[in-house]
């Protein structure tokens, strides 16, 4: 496993000064992004409609149950 800490920190060294809390959050999915053996980034998984909705009623459900 990475350094988490030292990946985030080299992360905020990079970024300009004046840089927003947006500018770090997206700076942070990049580092979170699944990649391929050679670094590069991997395609988003595409999920059909039909699995999005089941997943969406599942959740709902959830939701409603707290």
């Amino acid at each position: 496993m990475t350094d988490v800490k030292a990946e985030v920190r080299a992360l905020l060294d990079r970024l300009p000064e004046d840089c927003s809390y947006t500018d770090v959050q997206r700076g942070i999915a990049m580092l979170m992004w699944p990649k391929r053996r050679d670094g590069s980034l991997a395609p988003p998984e595409r999920v059909d409609p039909e699995e999005v909705k089941r997943r969406l009623r599942e959740w709902m459900k959830s939701e409603k149950d707290k």
